[in-house]
Protein backbone atom coordinates (compact mmCIF):
# COMPACT_ATOMS: atom_id res chain seq x y z
CA UNK A 1 0.00 0.00 0.00
CA UNK A 2 1.38 3.30 -0.90
CA UNK A 3 1.46 5.92 1.83
CA UNK A 4 1.85 9.67 0.70
CA UNK A 5 1.79 12.34 3.71
CA UNK A 6 1.35 15.85 1.96
CA UNK A 7 2.27 19.02 4.03
CA UNK A 8 0.15 22.56 2.53
CA UNK A 9 1.83 25.65 2.91
CA UNK A 10 0.40 29.13 2.44
CA UNK A 11 2.31 32.31 1.55
CA UNK A 12 3.71 35.73 -0.36
CA UNK A 13 5.36 34.80 -3.40
CA UNK A 14 8.87 35.12 -2.03
CA UNK A 15 8.01 33.12 1.14
CA UNK A 16 6.75 30.21 -1.27
CA UNK A 17 10.16 30.76 -3.91
CA UNK A 18 12.05 30.50 -0.63
CA UNK A 19 9.79 27.46 0.23
CA UNK A 20 11.26 25.85 -2.98
CA UNK A 21 14.79 26.63 -2.21
CA UNK A 22 13.99 25.07 0.98
CA UNK A 23 12.50 22.20 0.22
CA UNK A 24 14.99 21.29 -1.83
CA UNK A 25 17.77 21.21 0.44
CA UNK A 26 14.89 18.69 2.80
CA UNK A 27 14.13 16.23 -0.03
CA UNK A 28 17.96 14.65 0.40
CA UNK A 29 17.27 14.75 3.90
CA UNK A 30 13.80 13.48 3.75
CA UNK A 31 15.28 10.75 1.48
CA UNK A 32 17.75 9.60 4.22
CA UNK A 33 15.42 9.17 6.70
CA UNK A 34 12.99 7.15 4.50
CA UNK A 35 10.94 9.04 2.49
CA UNK A 36 10.76 8.24 -1.78
CA UNK A 37 10.06 10.78 -4.24
CA UNK A 38 9.82 14.01 -2.65
CA UNK A 39 7.94 16.59 -4.66
CA UNK A 40 6.47 19.75 -3.99
CA UNK A 41 3.36 20.51 -6.30
CA UNK A 42 2.20 23.76 -7.08
CA UNK A 43 -1.20 25.00 -8.79
CA UNK A 44 -1.20 25.51 -12.47
CA UNK A 45 -5.33 26.14 -12.49
CA UNK A 46 -7.58 26.30 -9.55
CA UNK A 47 -7.46 26.57 -6.32
CA UNK A 48 -3.57 28.39 -5.34
CA UNK A 49 -2.95 29.13 -9.04
CA UNK A 50 -2.27 32.76 -7.72
CA UNK A 51 1.16 31.22 -6.62
CA UNK A 52 0.07 31.32 -2.88
CA UNK A 53 -0.25 27.62 -1.95
CA UNK A 54 2.42 24.93 -2.33
CA UNK A 55 1.89 20.93 -1.24
CA UNK A 56 4.93 19.12 -0.43
CA UNK A 57 4.46 15.63 -0.60
CA UNK A 58 6.28 12.12 0.31
CA UNK A 59 5.85 8.75 -0.15
CA UNK A 60 6.28 5.33 1.74
CA UNK A 61 5.58 1.96 1.50
CA UNK A 62 3.46 1.38 4.36
CA UNK A 63 1.72 3.25 7.69
CA UNK A 64 4.72 1.71 9.83
CA UNK A 65 7.24 3.10 7.40
CA UNK A 66 5.57 6.53 8.03
CA UNK A 67 5.87 6.16 11.40
CA UNK A 68 9.50 5.03 11.53
CA UNK A 69 10.23 8.04 9.46
CA UNK A 70 8.57 10.42 11.46
CA UNK A 71 10.47 9.28 14.95
CA UNK A 72 13.45 9.87 12.92
CA UNK A 73 12.40 13.48 11.99
CA UNK A 74 11.20 14.34 15.10
CA UNK A 75 14.28 13.26 16.63
CA UNK A 76 16.48 15.23 14.26
CA UNK A 77 18.56 18.24 14.70
CA UNK A 78 17.40 19.11 11.18
CA UNK A 79 13.81 19.04 12.30
CA UNK A 80 14.32 21.72 15.38
CA UNK A 81 16.23 23.76 13.13
CA UNK A 82 13.57 24.06 10.54
CA UNK A 83 10.73 24.54 12.99
CA UNK A 84 13.11 27.55 14.46
CA UNK A 85 13.10 28.91 10.34
CA UNK A 86 8.95 28.47 9.92
CA UNK A 87 8.13 30.15 12.53
CA UNK A 88 10.02 33.26 11.83
CA UNK A 89 8.85 33.12 8.10
CA UNK A 90 5.83 33.53 9.63
CA UNK A 91 3.10 34.96 8.85
CA UNK A 92 4.51 35.35 5.84
CA UNK A 93 4.77 31.64 5.66
CA UNK A 94 2.11 29.34 7.29
CA UNK A 95 1.98 25.78 7.39
CA UNK A 96 -1.21 24.39 7.00
CA UNK A 97 -0.61 21.06 8.25
CA UNK A 98 0.54 17.67 7.23
CA UNK A 99 -2.59 15.26 6.06
CA UNK A 100 -1.18 11.18 5.22
CA UNK A 101 -3.06 9.73 2.52
CA UNK A 102 -3.40 6.17 1.34
CA UNK A 103 -3.85 4.71 -1.82
CA UNK A 104 -7.24 2.86 -1.46
CA UNK A 105 -7.44 1.29 -5.17
CA UNK A 106 -4.64 -0.43 -4.94
CA UNK A 107 -3.34 -3.93 -3.18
Amino acid sequence: MTVTAVTTWEGTPAAIETLVAGSRAAAPIHESLGAKNPRLMRAASGTGSDGSLAYYSIEFDSIEAYGAFFDKVLASDWYAQTIEVVSEAYPDLKNGGTVVYYDAISD
